[in-house]
């Protein structure tokens, strides 16, 4: 009975989403309009031209957004190092020093735990209820182009890529990755049986893994038998050589200031238009590749200077040689098709895999994985469950990777729906912290659980099914799992596809890997179409058709010996091309049907890679940036944006570089495989797992080195991340990863918001600094979210000056202050801190993407450096200062005892030496000494050696004297660096937002001279200085030293620093870093509310900058203000300066001051005050702290910092624990924590330090509008 007749109608696809769910559709209309004439839906095959050239309707790509943020990280507050005796592993050296009661006190930084996993509890869908897709046919096209139409206008990709209705509702019903209780294996007891607690393998077992292994892995050493050698139809590709030297002159740079790499030499402007990439063709390529020829007119001066080819890093040497790499890949002669990318050995889709240089060509990027040695070999037809360690590998979120038409295997009456992966380890993994893959604009977290250990299976099967996979389907041929150098041996991993069913609430059945291998090998015998088929095809009605294909579509469809060898099916169409339709090519032979596959344009030779279309591009972004800032928009401004838009849709409908291609494909000579893109989805990240437990186990030497083994290794790993690893590790190839992802992955992709997810990464941009600087600190201290090392490294950088100052400044007792700074320069150098990370080996750990930066040898030297500075602030996180102290000493001196004895077992300071109880004495019989009591009461210190205090109120001109044995230059340069590190520490651990850049602008804010001065004079601490007077001694204030004239106020700045680094110097050395870290969360860390909340942080030079920018032209480079110098007056001791300030030659403001530097930022200042009407940029930076906060609550907080309101500061210090409870299991240091008190307020605030709240500053209920 024929089924009855159907009227074809045209909707739109906003009609088409008020349908109900059960309405019949098939087709979807391409445009709004009704009126449109469509194509039949299943066209003739006389409609069809020779070469597949369609045109997929618009609806098929329509979108859905996805906002898909961070998940919320717990935290945990700070807590106190444990002592040193419960570390395991002993230090290289006796830890005998003095300097641990300074250095042991700083509490370490304690991350939150990894996010517990809890996939959501949904059931897998029965097969019987999935929704089948509509046929959908491709509408025929008749012209030349085979590439999609696309909108003229210019959008971004859309979230959700969408081909029917069903799909999209078929992403509503994604099914979640599910947690047992308990699991099973089928039964197999012809298959497996028990020898001691391992199952080894039966004949039965053997005999099918035998029949596996010729009859599916074997089939593409069989297809290419007879076929001719590809090097003889294909001649290897001739590149020039990579050498080692660099090709400029870059030497290093050691000065911790200098840390601007030099620019790349500029090409001369004036090329040949012979020698422009436009002038060189596919067939100019084709013939000097097929011929070797070097004497092409396109390619002549190329050829000559091939050294330069790879070492220059030239943008147009590169435009060429990619040009020469695409001809050559698409040359192949086993290509299935010239619209889809294969895969090659060691090769990218534009060139070599990798351009790095020989010296340089280790570490992780490598497959070089430091400690790894050959696995000896696991027993072959044996589970080997005494050897291996079984793991479930757990993705979340589960989108993209479990839809609701899974992969299934059927066995005795039930389906086993795919649940991932399983891997075996030879070793246990001990804290593997997550995997963080960025993917589909989706951030995914893969963690390892121990589960049950499967029992039915061979170490030989998994073996198998992993080469079939990886290598026969997907096509991952750089995929290598041996440890580097091994021939031989066992791979580091061994995977396991798991086939699950359900059964009951909470267990399941695991499918035996003998039901695998003989169900894919049934499948992989099974032609796509028989040929004795091909006839009732021809006569089939429409729904029966539809019907027939309906379980094909979906799944990836194996042609063995071409490239590549396996594609996802979208469609298969009657449709026939008839001068392929058979390989007989006789009247009588039957067309096969079309495999119609929809892929893209690799991303690097796409239009949107295409140098011209970046370059207008990137013009019409900034275009439209500049007119958003300026006063006022002209005519001239809007015809070149417009202008440029339609430049940019001129080349979008061009045609050239076009991404979205359909093909069409005999489907002649494929075979069935039974496997979805869920199995390739999660196969293709199984690549970046593996290498990820790669590297965390390779850090266990590394561990071995330092002599200390990491409570959180996530912190280690973090540490030796470069920041342009972006968390994009594929773990092989990036080219085969994305080629095999088009080819055999999902064909719809729910994708996240792109927006949301860089949005607290992007550190680039005005406005973005001016956003992120707008957040309050956290009250507790958070793991930030930002990926990579340089916030490390900014914490290394202060870690290393301060244990370097510390140690030098009791080392050398007499040296002077500019001394002891040349010998610290001297050690945390650039050069020299490369220098100790090769010598504890960190460039073998190292994680940095493959670029044309990291073929020089200068920018190694920063990659090393920044990596030592990063992996001593994570040990200092992890174990505390004094640990970074030992390693930092022993990767010093460690190979020479005596020298390193020397540097561990620093002596007291010369104070302390002569009076090791303390000389309280002294300050009841010297009358000079004993009216610093007054200032230790108003402190609420208590100082055990009151010389030191006293050194450190004496300034420069006093002398050497007998009281405090010299003046307090050498306590300012170690109190320098200690309020350096601790104010670091405190902007790193409790602002989680910042990045690196915006740290810093924190930092200078707090620790520079007028920070410093005002809290000297609030403190009081200017009253109380030590001068000689008539031969004598005595106390009194900077101003009676001073004259409080206008002119010399920067030098009673400066001095008041001074003295306030000197007493922080004091203090530590009295003490330790706790009463130094108590004293600025008194007195520095409130201040951080009025630099926030008035932008004080952005000084006026910086300011006028920012807005000067803002007025630059699309075509010109960027004018800034600049300073000149009007006129000076008074004598060389007191000169006045008055400078004004320029911009586009009109002079904006006049300032004056006593330096250059003060008369530029007054005219700065003057210049912001003057033209607030015209720089619209400062409306924007007062906008952005007006939207965060009310005004009343900004009034209110000012009015709080200048009172000095003790609730305000109780905010800063709740972040000490209370011990009252547990006495008895507090270490020493702790109570030295409690004891330390300014003004009593440390009493008072102790009792609020139980409060769970971790409330930011800006989460008050008037805070935000």
């Amino acid at each position: 009975m024929d089924p009855p007749k159907k009227q074809l109608i045209y909707i739109t696809p906003d009609e088409l989403d008020r349908l109900p769910p059960e309405a019949p559709v098939y087709v979807l209309s391409s445009s709004r309009d009704d009126s449109k004439t469509q194509g039949p839906l299943l066209p003739t095959p006389t409609s069809v031209t020779p070469s597949l050239n369609c045109h997929l309707p618009d609806a098929m790509w329509a979108s859905t957004p996805s906002l898909v943020g961070y998940p919320n990280q717990p935290t945990n507050p700070t807590l106190f190092p444990p002592p040193l005796s419960s570390f395991t592993i002993p230090p290289p050296f006796p830890l005998n020093m003095h300097t641990p009661q300074h250095l042991n006190s700083q509490p370490p930084y304690h991350p939150p735990l990894p996010l517990q996993f809890f996939p959501p509890p949904l059931n897998p869908q029965p097969l019987a209820h999935l929704s089948s897709a509509p046929n959908i046919s491709v509408p025929p096209n008749h012209s030349n182009s085979s590439h999609f139409n696309r909108s003229t206008k210019k959008a971004t990709a859309p979230n959700v890529s969408s081909s029917s209705r069903d799909d999209r509702q078929c992403h509503r019903e994604d099914r979640g990755q599910l947690t047992y209780s308990s699991i099973w294996c089928t039964p197999s007891d012809d298959f497996f049986e028990t020898n001691g607690t391992c199952k080894v393998a039966t004949p039965r077992m053997i005999a099918l893994e035998n029949e596996f292994e010729k009859e599916v892995l074997g089939r593409r050493n069989r297809a290419l038998s007879g076929c001719v050698p590809v090097d003889e139809l294909r001649p290897p590709l001739k590149r020039p050589e990579i050498v080692d030297n660099d090709p400029e002159d870059r030497s290093p740079i050691i000065s911790k200031n200098g840390r601007k790499r030099p620019n790349q030499k500029k090409r001369d402007s004036t090329v040949s238009s012979l020698t422009e990439p436009d002038a060189i063709t596919p067939d100019n390529l084709m013939d000097a590749i097929s011929s070797n020829l070097t004497s092409s007119p396109c390619l002549d001066k190329h050829s000559r200077n091939a050294d330069s080819l790879t070492s220059s890093g030239d943008p147009f040497d590169r435009t060429i040689q990619q040009q020469i790499e695409v001809s050559h890949k698409v040359s192949h002669p086993h290509r299935l098709h010239p619209s889809i990318w294969h895969n090659e050995a060691g090769e990218h889709n534009s060139g070599p895999a990798c351009s790095c240089k020989p010296k340089y060509r280790i570490g992780p990027l490598h497959n070089q994985f430091e400690g790894e040695t050959e696995v000896p070999r696991c027993r072959l037809e044996s589970n080997n469950r005494d050897r291996l360690y079984h793991y479930r590998v757990m993705v979340t979120p589960t989108t993209n990777f479990f839809n609701c038409k899974p992969t299934i295997i059927p066995y005795n009456g039930n389906d086993y729906f795919f649940d991932g992966y399983s891997v075996f380890l030879h070793s246990s993994l001990e804290q593997l912290p997550p995997c963080q893959l960025l993917r589909f604009n989706l951030l995914y977290e893969f963690v390892a659980v121990a589960d049950d250990f499967p029992e039915n299976l061979t170490v030989r099967a998994m073996d198998m099914l992993t080469k079939y996979i990886f290598q026969e389907l997907l096509e991952l041929l750089d995929l290598n799992w041996l440890p580097h150098g091994a021939e031989s041996g066992c791979p580091v991993v061994h995977l396991f596809p798991r086939f699950v069913r359900k059964v009951g609430d909470a267990s399941a059945e695991l499918l035996s890997v003998n039901h695998i291998l003989e169900y894919w090998m049934g499948q992989s015998r099974l032609p796509l179409i028989r040929p004795t088929d091909l006839s009732a095809i021809q006569r089939m009605a429409n729904s029966e058709w539809s019907a027939r294909i309906d379980d094909l579509r979906g799944t990836l469809a194996w042609k063995p010996g071409v490239k590549p060898p396996a594609i996802r099916i979208d469609q298969l169409d009657r449709s026939f091309d008839s001068s392929s339709s058979s390989s007989t090519n006789t009247p009588r032979s039957l067309p096969y049907p079309l495999l119609v596959h929809m892929t893209f344009t690799p991303m690097k030779l796409s239009l949107s890679r295409d140098p011209k279309y970046k370059s207008v591009l990137k013009n019409f972004m900034k275009l439209e940036y500049l007119m958003n800032n300026k006063p006022r928009i002209t005519a001239h401004d809007r015809a070149q944006r417009a202008q440029l838009a339609n430049k940019l849709d001129s080349m979008d409908q061009s045609g050239v570089h076009r991404r979205e291609i359909t093909v069409g494909i005999s489907s002649e000579g494929f075979y069935r495989t039974g496997i979805r893109p869920d199995v390739t989805q999660f196969a293709l990240n199984m690549a970046s797992f593996v290498t990820h437990i790669r590297c965390i186990m390779s850090l266990k030497s590394l561990e071995a080195r330092l002599g200390y083994e990491f409570k959180d290794k996530s912190l280690l790993h973090q540490a030796l991340t470069h920041p342009s690893y972006r968390r994009t590790d594929f773990g092989t190839n990036q080219d085969h990863f994305q080629n095999t992802q088009t080819s055999c992955g999902p064909r719809t992709i729910v994708y996240g918001d792109k927006l949301q997810l860089y949005k607290q990464w992007r550190k680039k941009g005005l406005s973005s600094m001016i956003k992120v600087m707008s957040f309050m600190p956290k009250q507790h201290e958070e793991r930030s979210k930002i990926y990579g090392n340089e916030r490390l490294e900014f914490l290394g950088d202060a870690v290393i000056e301060v244990i370097a100052s510390i140690h030098l400044f009791f080392m050398f007792p007499d040296l002077p202050e500019g001394n002891l700074d040349a010998y610290r320069q001297a050690l945390v150098q650039n050069q020299h801190l490369a220098d100790l990370a090769l010598r504890l080996g960190l460039h073998k750990y190292l994680l940095y993407t493959h670029s044309v930066d990291f073929c020089y040898d200068s920018t190694y030297v920063y990659t090393r450096s920044d990596a030592f500075e990063a992996v001593m602030a994570a040990i200092a996180l992890d174990g505390g200062l004094e640990v970074v102290d030992r390693i930092f000493g022993a990767v010093l001196f460690g190979d020479c005892e005596r020298i390193h004895r020397v540097w561990v077992r620093i002596p007291p300071h010369p104070l302390q030496a002569q009076f090791p109880d303390g000389d309280r004495e002294w300050a009841s019989n010297v009358p000079m000494l004993k009216k610093l009591s007054a200032l230790e009461d108003r402190l609420g210190i208590k100082f055990k050696h009151v010389r030191v205090l006293a050194r450190a109120l004496t300034v420069r001109k006093t002398g050497f004297n007998l009281y405090t044995l010299g003046d307090n230059q050498r306590l300012e340069f170690l109190g320098d660096s200690l309020l350096k590190y601790v104010t670091t520490d405190y902007l790193f651990r409790h602002f989680p937002r910042h990045h690196e850049g915006h740290l810093s602008l924190l930092k200078n804010s707090l620790v520079n001279k007028y920070t410093q001065a005002s809290v000297c004079s609030d403190l009081g601490l200017d009253q109380f200085i030590i001068r000689r007077e008539d031969n004598s001694l005595a106390i009194s204030g900077i101003s009676d030293e001073v004259p409080s004239s206008p002119t010399r106020k920067q030098q009673n700045v400066k001095n008041k620093a001074d003295l306030l680094e000197a007493f922080i110097g004091a203090l530590f050395v009295d003490k330790d870093i706790t009463w130094v870290e108590r004293f600025c969360q008194v007195c520095f860390w409130p201040r951080l509310v009025e630099f926030i909340l008035t932008q004080e942080w952005n000084d006026p030079k910086s300011k006028l900058q920012q807005c000067c920018l803002t007025f630059r032209s699309l075509n010109e480079d960027p004018e800034i203000a600049h300073y000149k110098i009007l006129e000076y007056s008074g004598p060389s001791n007191e000169r006045v300066y008055k400078v004004g300030v320029f911009f586009k030659d009109i002079q904006l403001a006049v300032g004056s001051g006593r330096s250059v530097q003060n008369a530029q930022m007054a005219a700065a200042k003057n210049a912001l005050a003057t033209h607030q009407e015209v720089f619209r940029q400062l409306d924007f930076q007062r906008s952005v702290i007006a939207k965060r906060y009310r005004q009343p609550y900004i009034d209110k907080m000012l009015n709080k910092l200048e009172s000095w309101d003790e609730s305000l500061v109780g905010k800063f210090v709740r972040d000490v624990p209370d011990y009252s409870h547990d006495a008895a299991d507090v270490p020493e240091h702790a109570f030295k924590r409690r004891r330390c008190s300014i003004s009593g307020l440390d009493d008072e605030l102790n009792g609020q330090a139980n409060s769970n709240s971790d409330m930011d500053l800006d989460d008050e209920d008037e805070g935000a509008p």
